[in-house]
């Protein structure tokens, strides 16, 4: 460390280590008294911590001192004193949905300023421990303001790319993108917008289960959280005004029925059962018998009945040979014929089925580079 950046740091006192791996601390300025945090960073983007600093945005926390020596960035910035979205959750339990639509509001206002740099400027890991809420929330004081903190993993977007370089990201909230399958980009926080949006309404994550208490809003997260980046919302001003019209003016109409859960949500015009539920369906229902795969109590019933009228046919049918009843082998040969013209049907739709799939793996290798990238994102949940 330069004189320089030990002369600047000595006007700050260290308190205590907020995160020891991370070499984050607590410091106290020996003039003003005043309290702020200081980082010391191996990982990072300079020219967006920079940019910070001069931007001074709202809800952000304001960059004070940014050094850089031999790959180490050395920052001062604001102390927000508050408890993470994470910590909230642990001591209070999830969000309802007026409090859910405050923090994406703060978030996609936020966002939309860091996407509006030119180039963009990608934050990448929008998660509950980097969300800090403020209020007084023992006194039962609604949230007051929201801060996204910790860029040191963001990245400003660059067009000639087609793919991120390095693999970072927090598991279950990064998208797919940025497991190496293309450039992260505006749309990468959109997917963790709706992650986030579902973590604080049911405390679950994307691949454990969508909330279900309203479709209009699983819609949202739904569509945030679309493996194809063109699928999901473009920027985080249509994010914003998606919850704005779902969450709370057009079809909420107050506050009080967002708390009490009063609302009726008219679902009888969904078919699909997992739809109608807010529900993905599982990947596993694929697999199942034509007639169960949907769900629906219907199709299952009337499915059954055909199997096993079917299967009870061709173990009992008796076949004549010249008015002679046939016995022995060909007996059972005959009967193996029936049940192959019981299946044959199926056995078409398989192949037919199968030309899909290859299909759909030549599709997604020109979008994502190869077919171990398509089987990657299949099999961590992503489609």
């Amino acid at each position: 460390m330069n004189l320089e950046i030990q002369s600047r740091l000595s006007f700050y006192r260290r308190l205590e280590e907020v995160e020891h791996k991370k070499g984050i601390s607590l410091v106290r300025h020996i003039e003003t008294g005043q309290i702020y945090v200081e980082k010391i960073l191996t990982q990072y983007d300079k020219s967006i911590y920079d940019w910070l600093q001069q931007s001074k945005l709202p809800y952000v926390p304001q960059i004070y001192e940014c050094m850089e020596e031999d790959g180490t960035l050395y920052l001062i910035e604001e102390y927000i004193q508050g408890i993470t979205l994470e910590t909230y959750i642990e001591q209070f339990g999830c969000l309802d949905l007026d409090a859910a639509g405050r923090v994406i509001e703060y978030l996609c206002r936020t966002l939309e300023k860091l996407h509006s740099h030119i180039p963009p400027i990608v934050h990448r890991d929008i998660k509950p421990t980097n969300v800090m809420l403020q209020g007084d929330f023992k006194k039962g004081q609604g949230i007051v303001s929201v801060y996204l903190i910790d860029f040191n993993t963001a990245r400003v977007f660059d067009a000639e790319r087609n793919r991120d370089t390095e693999l970072i990201g927090t598991r279950g909230f990064a998208a797919p993108e940025q497991y190496g399958f293309l450039q992260s980009d505006a749309r990468t926080d959109i997917y963790g917008l709706g992650v986030l949006l579902n973590y604080m309404l049911c405390g679950k994550l994307i691949r454990d289960g969508i909330y279900e208490d309203y479709p209009e809003v699983s819609q949202i997260i739904r569509k945030a959280t679309q493996i194809d980046p063109e699928k999901r919302y473009q920027t985080a001003e249509e994010m914003m005004q998606a919850v704005y019209q779902s969450m709370c003016f057009d079809t909420y109409t107050d506050k009080e029925s967002l708390n009490d859960k009063t609302v009726t949500v008219e679902t009888s015009a969904i078919s699909d059962p997992y739809e109608r539920k807010g529900k993905i369906r599982p990947a596993w229902t694929r697999f199942l018998p034509p007639g169960f795969r949907e769900g629906k109590v219907l199709n299952m019933v009337v499915a059954a009945i055909y199997y096993i009228f079917w299967i009870y046919f061709c173990l009992t049918v008796e076949v004549k040979d010249h008015g002679e009843p046939l016995s022995g082998t060909w007996l059972y040969v005959n009967r193996f014929v029936y049940f192959m013209m019981f299946i044959i049907t199926p056995f078409f739709g398989i192949i037919i089925w199968t030309f899909g799939i290859i299909f759909r793996l030549y599709v997604h290798r020109r979008r994502y580079g190869s077919w171990l990238d398509y089987f990657y994102i299949q099999w961590h949940g992503f489609s």
